[in-house]
């Protein structure tokens, strides 16, 4: 598996999210061995395996029916959290085709978490 088109913009702006000391974590539904390989392709990035949907279902973005073939997938949220853990901003489009660029998700971090620059 390589790095997915969103999560190759990502990694190729590493060096702004270092500079503003910033962590991408991405959840992925592949199983452990696929995320595993788009870690090795994204090494800037931390690829998380949630194969059986745990942490998903935790965080509520399950989109029910948008998948291929017509089954469940995750939907494409963008979450902000800060160094203490706290949750400063959340994105989720109304569409799911629709992903955030990296330069949006920069723009969010300094303005949500410009006082709290936490990893």
């Amino acid at each position: 598996m390589i790095c997915l088109v969103e999560l190759g913009q990502l990694e190729e702006h590493h060096a702004d999210f270092e500079k503003r000391n910033v962590r991408v974590v991405a959840i992925s539904r592949d199983n452990l061995e696929d995320s595993k390989k788009t870690q090795e392709a994204c090494p800037h990035l931390q690829i998380v395996s949630d194969a059986d949907h745990k942490i998903a279902d935790a965080l509520a973005v399950i989109d029910k029916g948008h998948g291929p073939g017509g089954s469940d997938t995750n939907a494409p949220t963008t979450i902000l959290v800060d160094g203490d853990g706290a949750v400063r901003w959340i994105a989720r489009p109304d569409r799911f085709i629709v992903r955030l660029t990296p330069e949006e998700v920069l723009a969010a971090v300094d303005e949500h978490l410009n006082d709290k620059k936490g990893s």
